[in-house]
């Protein structure tokens, strides 16, 4: 079994419209369902369970059925940072679980993610118990205190760029959220910084510059101009 567990937990303060990001409506779809929908259409994923905003659960309910997102079959409140919602996520998962079953961990605001990266994420997993999607750096990269000077470089051919999905052996994942509160670690912004602060190797698959997180109304306004392109293309 294959779970896929959408974050849509957030808020972002900065952003510059009146509802969480990951509801805006673009082209009277909110960006929600354009990520739900990738992962619907993927024969890898077998259910999805989506970590949402408090208040916000029925109207994810509501859109799953209006956009025959028939994968959906639960809808979770998030927790209040990225590790306890998928904390939470992990610990529903785990009621009904098996041996070798994987999760695969998504961003709501990536909308842009493909069939073929949710893809790459899983098979890595199954060859080396996880999957994490990253690209390489192209920039030059200069490590910076404040943000308006900085004065060392740093090599971009040993830094990758991760992003969602990242799929991971259940048990696995879960022991290591598990060993992480033991120790006292509770704000990890993502499972990978996670893994990394507990001292475990991350495994990556491909990823995609285009593979965009909505951050900005600027960002909104790039994946309607990209989505477009790809619907075009078709």
């Amino acid at each position: 079994m294959t779970t896929a567990l959408i974050l849509a937990g957030g808020l972002d303060i900065r952003f510059q419209l009146n509802i969480p990001k990951q509801f805006v409506n673009v082209d009277n779809r909110p960006l929600i369902i354009y990520t739900l929908e990738q992962f619907q259409q993927s024969s890898d994923v077998d259910e999805i369970i989506v970590m949402c905003l408090e208040g916000w659960q029925e109207m994810v309910r509501v859109y799953a059925k209006q956009f025959n997102l028939s994968k959906v079959n639960t809808i979770l409140e998030g927790g209040k940072n990225v590790q306890e919602s998928t904390y939470l996520g992990l610990q529903y998962i785990k009621k009904n679980a098996k041996p070798g079953d994987m999760v695969i961990i998504h961003d709501a605001i990536r909308p842009l993610v493909t069939e073929d990266i949710i893809s790459k994420s899983i098979q890595m997993c199954r060859k080396k118990g996880m999957g994490v999607a990253a690209t390489p750096i192209l920039d030059t990269i200069i490590h910076s205190a404040n943000q308006q000077e900085g004065y060392h470089s740093i090599k971009r051919d040993e830094i990758m760029k991760v992003q969602t999905p990242q799929t991971f052996d259940l048990e696995y994942l879960w022991k290591m959220h598990e060993k992480a509160l033991a120790e006292g670690r509770t704000g990890a912004w993502d499972n990978c910084s996670l893994l990394t602060e507990l001292g475990e190797k991350v495994i990556f698959s491909e990823g995609s510059d285009l593979n965009l997180r909505i951050n900005t109304t600027e960002d909104v306004e790039m994946f309607q101009a990209l989505y477009k392109k790809f619907q075009n293309k078709d």
